[in-house]
């Protein structure tokens, strides 16, 4: 059997989606700073921090479990010869069988770890806003193939629900994160403000 795709839910490099949303908050400061001082003197501090956080919140993936389309086709696959009569692997007729469901957000997300992360996460395979859970199989083992996929296709829920808490979470405190470098930046504008006054004052 040959399983389709990578690990999903999970990186090289170990990069989890906390990291990610950490660094995204790490990030509103240079956001705020980058606004404008006209932008300033029309909004109130809170307008601006829900601005903000509706501008830089996630959306979390959503996947269309309902519009799954199937696909089966026959293929040749790699075998051992089991009674090692054969030397190195051997072809032999197989079926290779996908399942594909549309989903919605950001593809990258199939990549991080959640929190709390599975020992044995899904398989698949990301191809543009379709996922793909499929394996390879001996003709003589669809029953295998068709197991194989609707056991890899339920285990996806449990880790696009921690995915969606963790990104919810995530989306509630930009307004209260923000909040921090904006009242920063107006304290920053103020004290600008007072001394152009200062020194226009001076010269008259």
């Amino acid at each position: 059997m040959a399983v389709l795709g990578e690990l999903l839910f999970y990186r090289r490099d170990q990069v989890d989606l906390d990291a990610v949303l950490r660094h995204r908050v790490e990030q509103l400061r240079g956001k705020v700073d980058a606004l404008s001082e006209d932008f300033f003197s029309k909004k109130s501090d809170e307008e601006i921090a829900k601005q903000i956080a509706e501008r830089e919140a996630l959306q979390a993936l959503t996947v269309d479990f309902n519009a799954g389309t199937a696909s089966v086709r026959e293929c040749q696959i790699e075998v051992h010869d089991q009674f090692g009569f054969e030397r190195g692997p051997i072809r032999v007729q197989g079926l290779a069988a996908t399942k594909s469901f549309p989903f919605n957000g950001d593809p990258e997300l199939w990549h991080l770890r959640t929190n709390p992360w599975g020992m044995n996460p899904p398989r698949g395979d990301i191809r543009e806003n379709n996922l793909v859970i499929g394996i390879e199989v001996r003709a003589n083992e669809a029953d295998q193939a068709a197991r194989y996929i609707d056991e890899t296709i339920a285990k996806i829920p449990e880790y696009l629900q921690r995915q969606e808490e963790q990104i919810a979470k995530h989306n509630a405190s930009l307004a209260m994160n923000a909040m921090r470098w904006i009242t920063l930046r107006r304290q920053r504008l103020g004290t600008a403000s007072d001394l152009l006054k200062k020194l226009n004052s001076k010269q008259e």
